[in-house]
Formats: structure tokens, sequence, C-alpha cells
């Protein structure tokens, strides 16, 4: 048989032989159980309806013009989502590189020099020969790695896998920024509010101190009783200054996630009087959770590349097996390079085995087996912190529901208590100290009412973040560049 003839029916052979050793990773099963019990009650203004999707543009619900805006000026400007962005393009660049070495590699070669040999070089007595010149020499080489046993496919899978976590994070990134965005502007809004009421109790209480100044000037209270009442002013008074701070550095975080400097960023108008509570909210099923959140995602692509390395470190105790080609022309004088018959080639099988490592083959396989069993209890331990997320945010849906309907009953109690102390004062009957006590509880309540309130909107936003975000449902894939940067070359 022609020796050409015999190296390919020998390659065909081995080809066909091959097998790609280690596990074909597998997609894991959810947990039996979910979250189904942790859904609030349905009552008139809400209700959760098990099953249904989850839309992107959820913070949409809130029916607030100015928060949709600082949302879309997030996602247009935030850097870090930016950076995840390059992140995934770059580790798909390196997929591209990983999946070509599977292709025969072929490259130009070429070669100028000078040298002396003798007849070693061609096995005979070395003083036979003696002789220095030039040599020129170019041609193309091949080299192929037949792969018998799939480390090469094994690398791609892995680095495919790889590329998916860098895709999950970039979501995970696309999702946390919505919420933290949304969540930021309800704690914005929720302080101007507090603001707003401490202005209007200041108000309040120097109404009450005026009046107790006049009472004391007749004679009707002592000064004891001015000095108490001034001093519950001025306390309230000091707790405005804080706040304020507290609001400029809610929005000094939205100018952050928008991705401009705090001077550059212009505030939209926020106020819990322009937010409503959505009416009808999305649970999805825990099936279709695991399949959404980019965070069990991650690990799940994270587990198959485990999965996938088993595979490497298995095959690289196996032989390897590798086609070289190579052809060139030569010539000892410039001047006759490539004008006369001057080409050599050759090519062959390659092959390696390994016989003694001192035991690092093995320990490497045993390596990949136990950081694939770690990355599937680190999957396990995702997927169940995920369902306890979802859980904790149906059962702070009905908590909140509970807490506001408190808190309102003892606001308007407190202010009924506040009022009738000052009737009562005025004529006489409440010391200056009763009055004090009573606006101290309407104080209270009026502003836990406020964080009542605001409770119940981050907490429904979190709801939405704990479902995945909705991503899956966007226009364009929120993981993508824009169109501007994203612009492909081939090598």
């Amino acid at each position: 048989m022609n020796p050409r003839h015999a190296l390919a029916a020998f390659a065909t052979g081995i080809l066909a032989a091959g097998c790609t050793l280690g596990p074909d990773f597998k997609r894991p099963e959810p947990p039996a159980g979910g979250y189904v019990h942790s859904a609030p009650a349905p009552t008139t203004t809400r209700s959760v309806t098990y099953g249904a999707d989850v839309a992107d543009g959820w913070y949409q619900l809130f029916h607030s013009d100015n928060l949709d805006r600082l949302v879309r000026m997030a996602l247009a400007g935030n850097p870090d989502l930016e950076a995840a962005r390059h992140g995934l393009r770059a580790a798909q660049y390196e997929l591209k590189a990983v999946a070509g070495t599977q292709l025969p590699q072929l490259d130009a070669t070429g070669q100028i020099g000078r040298g002396k040999i003798n007849g070693s070089l061609l096995y005979g007595p070395v003083d036979e020969i003696q002789t220095t010149g030039n040599r020129w020499a170019l041609g193309p080489q091949l080299a192929y790695n037949l792969d018998p046993f799939g480390a090469a496919r094994r690398q791609v899978e892995a680095q495919r896998a790889t590329t998916a976590v860098a895709r999950d994070q970039a979501l995970n990134t696309y999702v946390t920024l919505v919420d933290q965005t949304v969540i930021t502007a309800f704690d914005y809004a929720a302080t101007e509010a507090q603001i707003d009421v401490t202005h209007a109790l200041v108000e309040e209480l120097e109404s009450q101190y005026e009046l107790t100044h006049t009472l004391e000037n007749a004679g009707k209270i002592t000064r004891s009783d001015t000095l108490q009442a001034q001093t519950q002013l001025e306390n309230l008074r000091a707790t405005l200054p804080g706040l304020e701070q507290q609001r400029d550095a809610y929005r000094n975080a939205l100018a952050q996630l928008c991705g401009v400097t705090p001077d550059e960023f212009v505030m939209p108008a926020l106020s819990l009087r322009d937010f409503a509570l959505p009416a009808q909210l999305p649970l999805s099923l825990p099936s279709a959770l695991v399949r959404q959140r980019p965070d069990i995602l991650a690990a799940e692509d994270s587990l198959h590349t485990a999965s996938a390395d088993i595979g490497v470190a298995e095959a690289a105790r196996f032989p390897g097996l590798n086609i070289t080609a190579q052809y060139a022309q030569q010539s000892t004088a410039l001047s006759d390079f490539l004008t006369r018959p001057g080409a050599i080639w050759s090519y062959g099988l390659n092959g390696t085995a390994p016989l003694f490592h001192g035991g690092t083959l093995a320990a490497r396989q045993h390596e990949a087996e136990e950081r694939y069993r770690q990355s599937l209890a680190s999957y396990r331990s995702t997927v169940i912190g995920a369902f306890v997320e979802v859980a904790n945010a149906l059962q702070a849906l009905q908590h909140d529901a509970d807490g506001y309907t408190a808190h309102s009953v003892a606001l308007d109690a407190a202010r009924a208590n506040r009022d009738l102390a000052l009737d009562e004062y005025r004529a006489g009957k409440y010391t200056e100290l009763q009055v004090l006590t009573a606006e101290q509880q309407y104080q209270q309540a009026a502003l836990t009412e406020v964080q009542a309130d605001v409770q119940r909107f981050t907490d429904t936003a979190a709801l939405f973040r704990a479902l995945g975000g909705g991503w899956w449902n966007a226009p364009r894939d929120p993981a993508a560049l824009a169109a501007a940067t994203s612009g492909d070359t081939h090598e």
C-alpha cells in the first residue's frame, strides 16, 4: 500500500474509534418543593398569579414616568453593566480561539541562515564532508490534533460553559442594576417624604411653642413648660440635617448608578405620592425560576464547566495523536531560490502516551471530580437560596400589608390624641408634659407610617428581583453590547 494511503487509512481508523472521555453534562433537577405556600392572601387591591411571567419592564407597573426615565438612564450609562458586557464579549472571543484549536493548523515557515556541516549529517565520518554555506527555505507546514479521546472537545465544551457564565454575570448585573435603581429611588422618595413630614411637624411645634409662650406671659403656665416646648421643637428641627444628608446620599447613589458625577446628574422629581402599587403580581413556577434567575444559571454553567474538566483530566491519561506535514523549497543561493527543483517534504503521525508522571495525572482527575461535586453542592445552595429569597419576598408583602394598615390606624389615633391634648391644654385641663407626650407619639407615628409605606414598594421590587427580573422578555438581549461597539472581526 502506498505510504500516504496507509497513513490516511490509519488516521481515519483512529478518528472512527475515537471517543470523548468524561461524563456528559445533564442539567440538575430542581428541588421538589418551592415557595407557593408563602404567597400572600389576595386582597381587594392586590393578588398574586401563580405561574405568570415576569415582564422585563416590571418597574413600569409602579406607574411613574420619572422612575421609568431614571431606569433608562441607568441602563444607558452604568459603567459596571458596560464592563460586564465587554467581559462577555472577551469570553466569546476566547471561545472562538479555543474552538479553533480543533481544526488543522496551517503556518508558513521561512529560514535564512548560514552554517557549516560535516559528514555526520549523512551518518558518515566527520571529516568526509566539510562545507560552509547559506541556506534559504520557504514553505507551509500542517499540524492536526486527532484528539482520539476528546481532550480538545472537552476543552471547547468547558470554555463554552465558561462563556455562558460570563453571560449570566452580565445578565445578573443588568437585573441588579434595575433593582438597585428602583429601590434607591424609593428610598430617596421616602426620605423626601420624611423631610416633608418633619417640616410639617416643625411648623406645628412652632405654633405650639408660640401658644405656650403666650400662656406663660399670661401667667397660666410656668417657664419650665415653655422650655419643654422649645426643647421639643429644637430636637425635632435637629433631625432635619440628618434626613437631608440621607436624601443627598441617595441622590448621589442614583447618579453613580446612572454613570455620571453628582454635578452632571439631573435628578427627576420623585415622590411617594406618584407611585402606585401593582394590583397584579406574577409568581414564576420553581421549574421556570431555575431557568431564568441569572445566579442559578451561572451556578449551572459553572457546574457544566466542572463536568467538562473531568473529561479533560481523564483524556490527559491516554495517548495523544497528531498528524504533521511539511513542504518547503530550499536553496543555498538566493539567486537560485525557487528557480530550480529544491523541494523537500515530510509527513507523519506522531503519538505520545503517558507512562509515569508520579501520580500527577490521576490526582488531576480526582481533583476535577471533587471540583464537580463542589460545584454541584454550590448549585444546590444557590437554588435553595433563591427559593428562600422568593419566599421571604412573598411573606414580606403580607407582613407589609398588615403593618401598613396597623401604622395607618396608629397614625389616625395619634393624630386624634394629639388634637385632643391640645384642646385640653388650651382649656387648662392638660399639662405641657401631657401635650408633649401626645406630640411625640404623633411624630413617631407619622414618620413610621412613611417608612411602612415605602417598605411595601421596596419589597414589591425585591419580589421582581427574586423572580429573575424578566430579562428574558427584554426587546433586545440585555447582555449584548450596543450595535455601535459590537463590530466583529475575523482572523
